[in-house]
């Protein structure tokens, strides 16, 4: 277990506060977990700060809009005192023991760390439940100015990435604290896979023709679907039309007249939870309602039984963000498991 360190002294009766806030009603610190509170040594207008912030607000196209993963907000490391509790810390600046930050970031590290920095052997550390439980301290470091630019600059991907997969753990954690187990263990044993199922979803519909089923949360509408089909090897990008016209068929029938547009669809390869998968991102809407907007699909291939399992997430929110709730989605999806 990694022990808390503290950021600061004047950071110490803000911390106290929270930590014993947190202990007591056991809910995750305030905000949101796009929220980053990025620490330099001079904060929005220090020129680390300047290159770091476009590679965590770069947009993601959602097709009806784009949005930026994260919101980000920037302090001194001399001003932590003013700042409240935040789900996400980013700590960026030179490990120099001349700067509030380098300071900062080498009490923080520790000796050890300090000199795998030094020697150019470590540059990003992610720190879990620090400063507090349920918050995330990412540490961005170098041993000169030069260098740490450097890391921005090839790394980013990698540091946005990891701030990623950390809200997405911590919100699949705190949600699976209250679990609908009824749906949880149905889906295991008439269906043959696992998706674990928090007590805030319900089971929307399951139906054998087309085989498959669907979770919803409402407020606003976030739908988790699963089904399945015959099929005899891995997906791969070269499958892309046959995966376009499994989904097309089977929202056709399943969500009430769902159309997709061939427009505005993308394949890519990645992973969901264990499973190597191909996603499929795109837009559709609905023949018979005012409804519509981005849709992905995950498709997994099952060799055993020689079955592909899809896994089908959707956000109806009209003039709200939609990157959360598709957060949460994933969260959740990353659960997956056929049995």
């Amino acid at each position: 277990m990694v022990k808390p360190r503290v950021i600061s002294r004047r950071f110490v009766p803000l911390l106290l506060v929270f930590f014993a806030g947190c202990l007591e009603l056991d809910i995750p610190p305030a905000g949101s977990y796009s929220n980053v509170l990025v620490v330099t040594e001079e904060g929005a207008q220090d020129p680390v700060a300047r290159m770091l912030t476009p590679h965590l607000t770069r947009t993601i196209d959602y097709y009806i809009g784009e949005e930026s993963p994260f919101n980000v907000e920037h302090v001194r490391a001399v001003d932590l005192v003013e700042v409240p509790a935040t789900k996400n810390l980013l700590f960026c600046g030179v490990a120099d023991p001349l700067t509030d930050i380098g300071r900062n970031i080498m009490s923080q590290l520790g000796e050890g760390a300090v000199e795998k920095v030094r020697s150019g052997q470590a540059n990003i550390f992610k720190r879990e439940n620090l400063p507090g439980p349920g918050q995330l301290t990412m540490i961005v470091t170098a041993k000169s100015r030069d260098d740490l630019a450097e890391v921005i600059a090839e790394r980013s991907d990698e540091l946005v990435e990891a701030i990623e997969e950390s809200c997405r753990s911590r919100l699949r954690h705190y949600l699976l604290k209250h679990k609908n187990a009824e749906i949880t263990r149905r889906l295991r044993e008439t269906y043959g896979f696992a998706v674990e199922v928090p007590i805030l979803y319900k089971l929307l519909s399951e139906k054998t023709n087309p085989p498959g089923v669907e979770l919803l949360r409402e407020g606003p509408a976030r739908l988790l679907g699963v089904f399945w089909l015959d099929w005899d090897h891995e997906p791969t990008l070269a499958d892309s039309a046959t995966l376009y016209e499994a989904r097309e068929q089977y929202v056709w029938e399943r969500y009430d007249g769902d159309v997709m547009d061939s427009t505005r669809v993308d394949f890519s390869r990645t992973r969901l939870g264990k499973y190597s998968a191909v996603k499929m991102e795109g837009y559709c809407s609905n023949t018979r309602a005012l409804a519509g907007g981005y849709y992905q699909s995950f498709f997994v291939y099952e060799e055993r039984d020689r079955l592909l399992w899809v896994i089908d997430l959707l956000v109806f929110a009209p003039g709200l963000p939609k990157h959360p709730h598709f957060r949460e989605l994933i969260a959740l999806a990353e659960t997956f498991r056929y049995e």
